[in-house]
């Protein structure tokens, strides 16, 4: 049951009131100044204060001021008389939802009892839905802070798992390389390192007066140490310019500090084909025609 209190000085008033709107379906409750009525107030939930204007003490006007302040949900009517707008639109102008005029006819009273009420409840609900529309946003925006947060923090993540791989992958990179190098710098050394040291050994053996059993040993030998070393030729080939194995051996003993004359008789050839040989060096490590000295060009090549 909807409850009302009723505050007027005047008892005829008050009974009247309450008489009309309990007669049809409302809980009253009547006080005759605003001290009673606060004391009311304290102790009971009312949907709606009708109260008049001009009381002994604390005026209707003050009292409503203290209703709108401390029970913003309950809703206001005041009553006065004929002869005071002035007072009667202060009133609205506080938040008051209406007033009546004494004297007053029973529909009137229940007509605007209706409208405040109405009027209560449509903004009891437009606060609900602005309180949870606050809510809402307020929990929307926390969880997008959220999000953000998370974000950031996977971004930051992210950033130094990048650095991480980049790093690893230029460690890699300079594991590659160097492995690169050290497999061509180990195929440099077994490929000249047979030529220089077994091959040339191998072709003296030839004309060493061997038997055909020898003989038949020393090309199973040479084949063998061909098959070794031939993957390595085509990787150093653009190091060496396509050197000849002849011209790698001569290139070689040069290296050494052989002379011309020294080099002919380790290798059993004439000094004009040592001489052919280093011609032919010299042209394709580009040094053809010019001063420069054979040996320390070619030392300068490793």
């Amino acid at each position: 049951m909807t409850q009302i209190l009723i505050v007027d000085d005047e008892e005829p008033i008050r009974q009247l009131l309450g008489e009309i709107l309990e007669n049809n379906g409302y809980g009253c409750t009547l006080a005759a100044s605003a001290a009673e009525a606060r004391e009311c107030l304290k102790e009971q939930d009312f949907e709606l204060v009708i109260s008049d204007i001009k009381m002994p003490g604390e005026s209707g006007l003050q009292f409503i001021k203290y209703i709108l302040a401390q029970y913003p949900d309950t809703a206001t009517l005041m009553v006065t008389v004929m002869g005071e707008p002035a007072t009667a639109e202060e009133a609205l102008e506080m938040g008051v939802y209406g007033y009546v005029i004494k004297p007053f006819e029973p529909n009137q009273i229940l007509i605007s009892v209706s409208n405040a009420l109405r009027r209560r409840e449509l903004e009891r609900k437009e606060r609900s839905y602005q309180k949870d529309l606050e809510k809402l946003v307020h929990e929307r925006t926390a969880e997008l802070l959220r999000i953000n947060k998370q974000l950031r923090s996977r971004e930051a993540e992210l950033q130094v798992q990048t650095k991480e791989v980049q790093e690893v992958n230029s460690a890699l990179r300079v594991l590659l390389k160097r492995r690169d190098e050290d497999k061509k710098e180990l195929e440099e050394k077994v490929l000249f390192n047979t030529k220089e040291l077994a091959l040339p050994y191998l072709e003296k053996l030839k004309t060493s007066g061997l038997d055909g059993r020898q003989m038949s040993y020393l090309g199973i030998l040479e084949s063998n140490l061909n098959e070794i070393i031939s993957p390595f030729s085509y990787s150093l080939s653009s190091r060496y310019l396509n050197l000849t194995p002849a011209e790698i051996q001569v290139a070689n003993l040069i290296k050494q500090g052989k002379t011309s004359k020294e080099i002919a008789e380790f290798l059993n050839l004439s000094d004009r084909t040592i001489g052919f040989h280093r011609a032919n060096i010299r042209e394709k490590i580009g040094i053809k025609n010019k001063e420069a000295n054979l040996r320390a060009h070619l030392l300068s090549l490793h």
